[in-house]
């Protein structure tokens, strides 16, 4: 009997199946597959029955599609240039054929270039026939493409695609950074062949910031470490560590607190990724090369130019701006909110004091031998014999015995004041006092704003403006922001003093209400004192 190896015909549905994860993967796959190819634009279309189009304009001849139906084929590790193009082709184990059947039941294909045009269906059961060595494909009598391109729809969903999820899981792909690669996305009842109509280009958003060129190994290891000026996101965060075109990791190097605002990407093409996962890599001596060159520029490059990201994109009349505004709403918080104090109410506090006295029978204690000595008698000075007895009725009332003065072992009177006679005879004694001490309400006390104003640009970005600790952000690319800068340098500035006037009040009041009235009061009086100022200005 001859020894054999064989495949069981379960492995190819096991992989197939289990190595992905989710529609925005498969979808994303398949983006990367259009930039391999040469496409300029995709065109991405999200039906109302969950299936999903994607369409670009690089269609397949028949030798490509062959290459294209080789599961595991290295064509693209050996060709990884593009022919047209001349891209660093992102595929390189030729395992991403099969990767939608994680999240859908089949994938039907088109393509179409020059006069060669091929329609054909891939579906679970083509995977029955594959431990054979082949898989016969069924091929389906449709139109041929209008354009050289190709067009894959994906049906049968096993999850629901959520749309700005997917938009969110395509900005981190790598060849979107490419100038001549744009990929669109849109929501459609019925299909519509290469339609551009409500289409949504998706870009990827540009962080600002402090910018170093990276090139180590010899060129071996090159690409760009930004310093951001605004918080990241989790996404965001960490420099993109590229094998050919596909990012495989975000990391910092294990400076996750040192540099948190650091982004970028870097790429090495001779490292490793897994065969089966393309999201991860393989830490053999070449990583540990890789990893220790760029702990190395971190250390001497990147950590020193901390300082050099801030200030980078204003300009000299924003920056003036900028200044004035905490100027002036400082002065809207001092004039506004004055500091002071108020008595909230009263606590019994007890003070003691030992008091040392030769015998005398009947003498009046002196003034320096008084059992309210200097410091007591300055400490408690200003209660008033009305407060007294205010506090012995307050007592009284609560059934207590308040006393005023007396001494422990009972050997002199309840109440004693300054001057007082004494017939008494006694030697070290501890005389107590109870006296009612304020309580004191402090409340706003601001002398200083210490806001600092950090513009940015980010068209991808919704938000107008929000808070990191002291930092306000305010995005230059929301429409609001441009309405204001465009009637001048007094609207603008009055507009950021409302937005870093939020930023104080709800800091200090968050409960909504007395944040708003307190941003009005704070807007009004900083206004006013601007207005003032350039009056007086000659």
């Amino acid at each position: 009997m001859t020894v054999a190896l064989k495949v069981h015909p379960s492995f190819f549905r096991e992989f197939a199946t289990k190595t992905w994860v989710s529609p925005a993967d498969v979808i994303k796959e398949l983006i990367e597959n259009a930039f391999d190819e040469d496409a300029t634009r995709v065109l991405i279309t999200i039906l109302n029955d969950h299936s999903i189009s994607i369409e670009d304009n690089a269609g397949m001849d028949e030798s490509e599609i062959q290459k294209f139906l080789l599961l595991g084929s290295p064509h693209k590790k050996v060709d990884s240039i593009s022919p047209k193009l001349k891209r660093v082709r992102t595929g390189r184990y030729g395992t991403g054929r099969l990767s939608f059947l994680t999240s859908f039941e089949k994938m039907k294909i088109r393509t179409r270039k020059g006069n060669y045009n091929k329609s054909f269906l891939i579906d679970t059961k083509s995977l029955d026939g594959l431990f054979t060595g082949k898989s016969n494909l069924r091929e389906i009598g449709e139109p041929r493409l209008s354009r050289d391109g190709t067009e894959i729809i994906v049906s049968g969903a096993k999850s629901l695609v959520d749309v700005s999820r997917l938009i969110k899981e395509i900005r981190k792909l790598a060849v979107l950074r490419h100038p001549l690669f744009e990929v669109y996305i849109k929501k459609s009842a019925n299909f519509k062949e290469w339609n551009f109509s409500d289409v949504e280009l998706i870009k990827v958003p540009e962080i600002q910031g402090h910018k170093i060129p990276l090139s180590l190994d010899k060129g071996n290891i090159v690409g760009e470490i930004t310093v951001a000026r605004r918080p990241l996101t989790e996404d965001e965060r960490g420099i993109a560590v590229m094998v050919g075109g596909h990012i495989v990791m975000r990391t910092l190097f294990g400076f996750d607190t040192k540099i948190p605002r650091v982004t970028g990407f870097v790429r090495c093409d001779s490292l490793t990724s897994r065969f089966a996962d393309k999201s991860a890599i393989i830490e053999d001596n070449e990583f540990e090369t890789f990893s220790s060159l760029m702990k190395k520029f971190i250390i001497d490059t990147v950590i020193p130019s901390l300082t050099l990201y801030e200030d980078v994109l204003v300009t000299r009349g924003e920056s003036k701006i900028y200044k004035q505004i905490d100027k002036f709403l400082g002065q809207a918080v001092i004039d506004t909110l004055e500091p002071y104090e108020e008595i909230e109410g009263y606590e019994i506090v007890e003070t003691k004091k030992i008091v040392s006295k030769s015998s005398n029978k009947t003498s009046s204690i002196p003034a320096e031998d008084n059992l309210f000595d200097k410091s007591i008698e300055d400490e408690y000075k200003n209660i008033t014999k009305d407060e007294i007895k205010r506090s012995r009725d307050t007592t009284s009332e609560k059934g207590g015995n308040l006393q005023t003065g007396g001494i422990e072992d009972g050997t002199l009177p309840n109440y004693l004041s300054s001057g007082e006679n004494i017939n008494r005879n006694y030697e070290n004694v501890t005389v107590t006092t109870q006296i009612r001490k304020p309580l004191i309400k402090k409340t706003f006390a601001l002398k200083k704003i210490g806001y600092k104003i950090i513009p940015y640009e980010d068209e991808t970005d919704s938000r107008y403006s929000f808070i990191n600790e002291n930092v306000v952000f305010v995005n230059k690319a929301n429409p609001t922001y441009k309405a204001e800068s465009s009637r001048g340098d007094e609207f603008l500035l009055r507009h950021i003093m409302n937005i870093v006037a939020q930023a104080v009040a709800e800091s200090r009041h968050p409960e909504g209400k007395d944040a708003l009235e307190l941003q009005n009061r704070l807007v009004s009086e900083a206004i006013r004192i601007h207005d003032t100022f350039l009056s007086k200005t000659p």
